[in-house]
């Protein structure tokens, strides 16, 4: 039986991360010309995988070799320990085959046939562990355009310090991906939808919703970010189980590596939660989700909400009753997909969870009928429980301010929890953050800042109202909600200024109104020739002459 890990003290992850970036920027311009950039991410992952995979193995079993030396320790003596699969699962780790372990990889890399090394060391992992990894690895290296060269130098580069240091619990695989798609989303030709999920928010819907024991769920599961924060929060207690959807091949494949190195079992599907939902009867204890912003309202077929039947129980909260006592189906918006997303999350959601996840700021104060009426409904039928309004600049790749529901049903109290009917708390954290070291764009919110969000939240959930704090906090009746016509943007209740509520990132704007602009001129244009040609059809208007030189 696998005994618990021991604990061992996390680096910063400071500057840390900055540094990380700049080798990953290191790792682009050593592919660059052999594949399109949109492809990097495809070759870079799966050797991060690697490495990461051997520093946790390689990390535990040094560990176990302390303790099996160490004559104070319960393991002393036990050398069958050190090559227990369970004692390697108790931490969050696997045993690596040897061929696979990175100082094995490090010393081939200078190879000529490193690429189709690489792929059989692939292919081994997925034999090893078949029913975790099969069909997650696929052989990419040799059939590729990439150079012998550019393989060796990303083995070598991966082989620094900075991928050796733990970076405080970072999820590495999800910082790694957030930047690809932070920096090559352009190139892809998809600004605005794949957004990772920076982990200072991951860490802020963790914080608040205190997941301990039971089913987490994520429809959109992304890189998995959530999963293993809420793993890395209840300390590896093994008390919770995962479930989760992505409807991005890459990304779930990248998902369920993500969950592997973590030692974290999760029942993860592909496929669109829109309209193929995999885990239909699932309801869980814990929502932690980060739905793509405003999916649909670029697309001139919008995100499919005419493939949504009228009989789809996820839309049916309606207050209104058809003859058979069935609650009404809500209207969908056909161009923005935000109030699918909260209707399914809804759900899902078992009585007495909880679900916490991220919108555009836009979507509190929306006033386009469908999303207005879904709004009215989950404020009616008290399950708003709390808003937090965020800064913008926390996403890499947007400026797109956010904001964090929460919806519960456990506001009748019980369970350890006070009865919170009629009441929905509020909280302004425009002001908090500041821009991560190194970085000129992005924010982040301090631990410091997380605990004092989470800890208005816990007050109210638990014990009590939480004392107003003028501009950053307060609870509101139901009935001021009714006030403001369902608006919830918290700047309204908590007394702080309210601010223009935008879901569009500016240098997109600022290209749209431009575009806007050239068309209006151009049209200006075409119809001052038209009523001056109609003036002088009619004699009222003459050119004037031209003037001799």
């Amino acid at each position: 039986m696998a005994r618990g890990p021991k604990k061992t003290k996390t680096a910063a992850n400071g500057n840390g991360i900055m540094d990380l970036t700049k080798e990953l920027w290191q790792a682009a311009v050593n592919l660059r010309g052999s594949i399109e950039p949109a492809d990097y991410k495809r070759y870079v992952l799966p050797i991060i995988f690697l490495r990461f995979l051997s520093l946790r193995y390689e990390r535990r079993r040094a560990e176990l070799e302390t303790m099996v030396a160490e004559p104070a320790s319960e393991y002393y003596g036990d050398n069958k320990a050190i090559n227990d699969p369970d004692e390697y699962r108790a931490a969050g780790a696997f045993i690596v085959p040897e061929e696979a372990r990175w100082d094995n990889i490090r010393k081939q890399a200078q190879a000529d046939d490193i690429k189709v090394r690489l792929d059989n060391i692939l292919e081994l992992l997925e034999k090893t562990y078949p029913d975790k990894l099969r069909g997650l690895l696929p052989r990419i290296y040799a059939g590729s355009n990439l150079g012998r060269e550019n393989v060796t130098g990303l083995i070598n580069l991966f082989s620094k310090d900075i991928f050796r240091q733990d970076h405080g619990g970072e999820d590495l695989i999800g910082r790694v991906y957030e930047y690809f798609i932070g920096e090559f989303a352009s190139s892809e030709g998809k600004r605005g939808g794949e957004y990772f999920t920076p982990s200072s928010i991951v860490r802020t819907l963790v914080a608040m919703l205190e997941p301990q024991e039971g089913v987490v769920f994520d429809p959109c599961s992304g890189s998995g970010g959530m999963f293993v924060q809420s793993d890395l929060f209840t300390r590896h207690s093994q008390k919770l189980s995962f479930v989760g959807q992505e409807a991005k091949d890459f990304t779930y494949r990248l998902c369920r590596m993500n969950l592997f190195i973590h030692g974290i079992d999760g029942n993860i599907k592909l496929g669109s939660s829109y309209n193929n939902d995999q885990h239909a009867t699932v309801k869980a204890d814990y929502i932690i989700a980060n739905p793509p912003f405003n999916d649909g309202s670029k697309s001139d077929d919008g995100w499919g909400a005419h493939n949504i039947p009228v009989d789809d129980p996820r839309i049916r909260i309606s207050d209104m009753r058809d003859e058979a006592g069935r609650r009404l189906p809500m209207a969908l918006s056909p161009r923005n997909a935000n109030t699918m997303w909260i209707m399914h999350f809804l759900y899902h959601l078992k009585d007495g969870g909880t679900a916490g996840f991220v919108m555009a700021t836009g979507e509190l104060s929306n006033s386009e009928t469908a999303r207005l009426e879904v709004r009215k409904t989950l404020v009616e039928q008290n399950y708003v429980d709390c808003i937090v309004q965020l800064s913008g600049q926390l996403f890499a790749n947007t400026q797109i301010p956010c904001a964090l529901w929460f919806l519960s049903k456990s506001r009748n109290g019980g369970g350890g929890f006070r009865k919170r009917i009629g009441e929905i708390l509020f909280i302004d954290a425009r002001k908090l953050g500041a821009l991560i070291p190194g970085s000129r764009k992005q924010k982040q919110l301090s631990a410091e800042e997380v605990e004092r969000i989470a800890a208005v939240y816990r007050e109210y959930r638990r014990t009590v109202i939480p004392a107003e704090i003028p501009g950053f906090c307060r609870v509101a009746t139901l009935d001021e909600v009714r006030e403001h016509k369902y608006a919830l943007t918290p700047g309204r209740y908590v007394g702080a200024e309210e601010a223009e509520e935008d879901d569009e990132a500016f240098d997109e704007k600022m290209a749209r109104l431009v575009g806007h602009l050239a068309e209006q001129m151009t049209e200006s244009e075409r119809l001052d020739k038209e009523i001056r040609a109609n003036l002088e059809e009619i004699g009222l208007w003459t050119l004037p002459a031209k003037q001799s030189a």
